[in-house]
């Protein structure tokens, strides 16, 4: 019989003393998976926000409490009845003496149109230009890339179709982006939806408007918008010389951020202010704190654990004294008893830390979007399997150091007496 056998035997034996181990290990791994996964995975996330939505100023009304949610970010509820803002107020932004940082005001207007099968489509009006310049992925697609999907397929030799998506890097050429207030954008998504393409004739609200042209698929909210002037879009939801929200790009390599931030604060003392890019800061810094307390309270209930599995394994070896005394009777060495009691610790850890693993990453993957509050999707990876199997041999032998040496040591005359 080799030595893992009588491991195994051992904890098979114990069933009940080696689920109170398993407990402690199980709930400091998971603990540890889920804090790590769900923060880590809210820090990529906000990352990319951040990046794709373009511009790193958004000027909005001041609306107290309310809040809406635009491109990923959670910003106030302009779009209720509170203070709005005005064409005045570009007018305004262009007035302050920062404004040389500003690489593109955009403007927009943001309502809701119905078609002639009573079907609600959100309707953006904007400075097409501007909007381009802060959102660089906004691209038209031509009538070529919309007759072939803009994919090429090709077929494997499995048979199988494979689809490439055309990268293109190239910022849209802003020149094209003249239309008049006839005319009308749509998004690739709500484009196929309707069934319609660039040149078709679309009815929002009563009024008809020609389609000058379908975006290419981006993957982003704009995908299931429409784009129009702006002066078009406050005629349509009859709100004349309105605006929901301002989109600024600023170079901050031309002068200070806080300056600007305070220029724009005494030019619109009726607008709230927000830099995306002090958000990320303060989000960045908050998740590293909540990191911090979760990592401590990971490694105190890490602790914990280690003390369970060392007072049980000391427990298990007092009880097995007889047991261990006939192993040295019949010829075992301090050594293999040495090993036996470690191996059945790193047994139980291995046994701990997968179950660990897939106990965090349940928790994370169903509950870490309703704890971060964020449309998050927690991957299964291997280094999280790896780390927490890693840790918890580590606990386990730790734990079973004292109690394999105190076994050891056990005198097999002594051992004997209570055969």
């Amino acid at each position: 019989m080799q030595l893992y056998h009588i491991a195994i035997n051992n904890l098979r034996r114990r069933k009940a003393k080696m689920v109170f181990v398993l407990l402690g290990l199980v709930i400091g791994i998971a603990t540890m998976v889920s804090v790590y996964s769900v923060v880590e995975t809210m820090q990529v996330e906000m990352t990319r926000q951040v990046s794709e939505f373009g511009a790193n100023v958004v000027i909005t009304p001041d609306a107290g409490e309310l809040t809406f949610s635009y491109g990923g970010i959670t910003l106030p509820a302009a779009m209720f009845d509170v203070e709005v803002l005005t064409l005045e107020d570009v007018e305004a932004i262009d007035g302050v003496s920062s404004r040389e940082m500003l690489r593109a005001v955009a403007p927009k207007l943001l309502g809701v149109a119905t078609t002639e099968a009573e079907q609600n489509l959100i309707v953006v009006g904007a400075n097409l230009q501007q909007e381009f310049m802060v959102k660089p992925w906004l691209r038209l697609r031509s009538e070529d890339e919309m007759m072939e999907d803009a994919t090429e397929v090709m077929v494997g030799e499995d048979g199988e179709e494979m689809e490439f998506e055309r990268l293109n890097l190239a910022r849209e050429d802003l020149d094209r982006l003249v239309l008049s207030d006839s005319e009308l954008m749509l998004g690739s998504t709500l484009a196929a939806n309707l069934g319609v393409m660039e040149g078709d004739y679309l009815t929002l609200s009563g009024t008809e408007f020609q389609v000058f042209a379908v975006l290419e698929d981006s993957g982003s909210a704009e995908d299931e918008q429409i784009f129009m002037n702006i002066s078009a879009a406050q005629s349509l939801l009859e709100r004349p010389g309105e605006v929901t929200l301002i989109e600024l790009a600023a170079d901050y390599t031309l002068g200070s951020e806080e300056a600007l931030l305070s220029q724009l604060n005494d030019a619109l003392p009726h607008a709230e202010i927000t830099s995306l890019r002090q958000e990320a800061l303060r989000r960045d810094e908050m998740l590293t704190r909540l990191v911090r307390f979760g990592m401590s309270v990971s490694v105190l209930i890490l602790l914990v654990g280690l003390l369970v599995v060392a007072l049980t394994m000391s427990g298990a070896v007092r009880e097995r004294t007889r047991e261990i005394g006939v192993f040295r009777a019949i010829g075992f060495r301090k050594s293999h008893v040495t090993k036996i009691i470690l191996l059945e610790g790193v047994l139980i850890s291995v046994v701990g830390g997968i179950l660990g693993y897939l106990a965090g990453m349940s928790v994370a993957r169903y509950a870490g979007p309703l704890m971060a509050n964020m449309d998050i999707q927690v991957p299964w990876r291997l280094d999280m399997f790896l780390l927490a199997i890693v840790l918890a041999v580590v606990i386990g032998l730790l734990a079973s150091i004292y109690p394999a040496r105190q076994a050891s040591q056990l005198d097999p005359v002594e051992a004997l007496r209570f055969i």
